[in-house]
């Protein structure tokens, strides 16, 4: 049987322990490194100056003086017990009088009197009286020696040696910076007080979770989050969103809108009444009605609690969505039929009349009648092109004049328009925003044919610092009682079956995200007159940060 020892990974708390410990032991090492480098490097200059110094002095004694006049003329001059008690008191290991010759009169071993000096740097000074202190090795061992000759009558006639040695020197220094070194310690301990403090915060936080089991637990719920068929979002305490899944998107927008736009923004941004709700609401599990557009759905709202901390509410929207669904596809199929008969009807009418002229041998009428039913085609087309650089509004307006063709309303076009190309995100919302105006106009306008010529007329221009699109219909105007929330989420003055209450509440979104402003009239002339203004520098930022998201 075979077995496999899989090496498990490192966990996190361990891994980062070890981590910021080896950091700051590295970071610590090195600082105190440099810091010691450099403190070593000036006590060991201050030693060098302050032992030259003392040998200057002592070159200056006329015991010494006396000593090393006797020395160059006899031998056997010891000044050893008077050095020695000089030496007593100061923090040098040695202290060497030399005639000369470079014979000793002084040294801390006895028996080292009377020989001959150990090193090559008492020349200088005994041939040029040069004072100077270096590292060197002596009888004694490694050490700083400072050298100062001893002068009569301007003739170098000795010379005094005064050392300490590199034992010492250490010892001294320890001596000087033991507190430098316990604070080092210090911090040290500290830092591993501190890294184990955060280590138990990030293991309570986590509890005990690897980050990888993290990332998959967060992916995991994503997709079940967006697998759920029923609409749910969380709010915080302040109401704002904090999560949404892909079905609530489309039914508190349509689909229009994308989950960034939603998260971070209040409630009743979206729908005031469900905000009021959940305002109302008493802490506890709680469960009310409401209505989107023309959909009822029932709205159960659970709090969100970890312990006894309050963290704000979840919300479930419960609905027949397939019954909704499959009405208003019906609804759609049944208004599509009706269309496609009294076009066919239109069109086999207008066969007729081409079939007459020509069988009447009328073959100028109908060369005219022919010309007639194509010239209103290509001059919207005409205009379209010499007026309208954006392509995706361009198809747009297109596409609304055959809409507004086959409903029988006319569709006029400003010949004054005029509007360039921008990038693909501002001009899907143009395009969103003029399609939602013009459907809206083209519907009104039909309804109010009975009253007026359906007549719906339209205006883009972006010549000075603002884009402005205006939409005027024939249509009977926004009845008073609504004409206060028409831009409101489920508000619509259509009828039962036409209803969805989202256009003019899309184009107020759109509008608002590029910092626009919307207005509408009842002009002189009985029609509607809708009015969006956005400023180009408004624009041109969304532009930049859309281009960034993009990354």
């Amino acid at each position: 049987m075979l077995s496999f020892n899989k090496k498990r990974p490192m966990k996190l708390k361990r891994h980062f322990i070890t981590s910021i410990l080896l950091a700051t032991a590295w970071m610590l090492t090195l600082m105190s490194f440099t810091v010691f480098h450099l403190l070593k490097t000036t006590h060991d200059d201050s030693l060098k100056q302050r032992s030259l110094e003392m040998a200057s002095i002592v070159a200056l004694d006329p015991v010494v003086i006396n000593a090393v006049q006797e020395a160059n003329q006899h031998s056997g001059v010891n000044i050893r017990p008077y050095i020695e008690s000089l030496r007593a008191n100061t923090e040098v290991t040695f202290i060497v009088v030399v005639n000369q010759y470079a014979i000793r009169l002084s040294h801390p071993d006895p028996d080292k009197v009377g020989q001959k000096f150990v090193g090559e740097d008492l020349i200088p000074v005994l041939e040029s009286g040069v004072k100077h202190s270096n590292y060197a090795v002596g009888s004694l061992g490694k050490a700083i020696r400072s050298f100062a000759p001893v002068i009569v009558d301007g003739k170098v006639v000795g010379a005094v040696c005064v050392g300490i040695l590199n034992e010492e020197v250490a010892h001294l220094f320890i001596k000087q910076h033991s507190n430098l070194l316990i604070v080092v310690i210090m911090v040290l301990l500290m830092a591993i007080m501190l890294i184990v403090t955060l280590m138990s915060k990030l293991n309570r936080t986590m509890k005990d979770l690897e980050p990888e089991l993290v990332v998959n637990m967060l992916i995991e719920h994503d997709r079940i989050f967006n697998a759920i068929r029923d609409p749910i979002l969380s709010v915080d305490n302040t109401l704002n969103i904090t999560a949404i899944n892909d079905i609530a998107t489309k039914i508190m927008a349509m689909g229009s809108m994308g989950k960034k736009d939603f998260l971070n923004q209040p409630l009743s941004r979206f729908s005031n009444s469900l905000s009021q709700i959940v305002k109302a609401g008493t802490g506890h599990e709680f469960t009310g009605t409401i209505k989107l557009g023309k959909l009822d759905y029932r709205v159960c709202i659970y709090p969100l609690q970890s312990g006894q901390e309050h963290h704000g509410f979840v919300i479930i929207f419960l609905s027949d969505m397939e019954l909704n669904e499959l009405k208003k596809e019906l609804i759609y199929y049944k208004n599509y039929a009706e269309l496609l008969r009294s076009k066919t009807h239109e069109y086999s009418n207008k066969l007729n009349v081409l079939s007459g002229m020509l069988q009447l041998q009328h073959y100028d009428d109908a060369i005219e009648f022919i010309d007639r039913e194509s010239k209103g085609h290509q001059r919207i087309i005409g205009n379209i092109v010499r007026s309208i650089q954006n392509s995706t509004v361009a198809s747009l307006l297109l596409a609304k004049y055959n809409k507004a063709a086959e409903l029988g309303v006319k569709y006029l076009l400003d010949e004054d328009n005029i509007l360039k190309d921008y990038s693909k995100p501002v001009s899907e919302k143009l395009a969103t925003i003029l399609a939602n105006l013009i459907d809206n106009g083209i519907l009104a306008a039909c309804n109010n044919k009975h009253n007026a010529a359906p007549m719906v007329q339209i205006y883009v221009s972006d010549r000075s610092q603002h884009v402005i699109l205006e939409v005027q219909d024939s249509g009977a105007g926004i009845a008073p009682e609504i004409a206060d929330n028409i831009l409101e989420f489920g508000v619509s003055s259509k009828d039962e079956q036409e209803q969805t209450g989202v256009g003019l509440y899309l184009v107020n979104e759109l509008v608002s995200q590029l910092n626009g402003s919307i207005d509408w009239e009842r002009t002189e002339d009985n029609t509607t007159l809708f009015s969006i203004y956005l400023d180009k520098g408004e624009i041109k930022r969304y532009e930049e940060e859309s281009h960034y998201h993009d990354y």
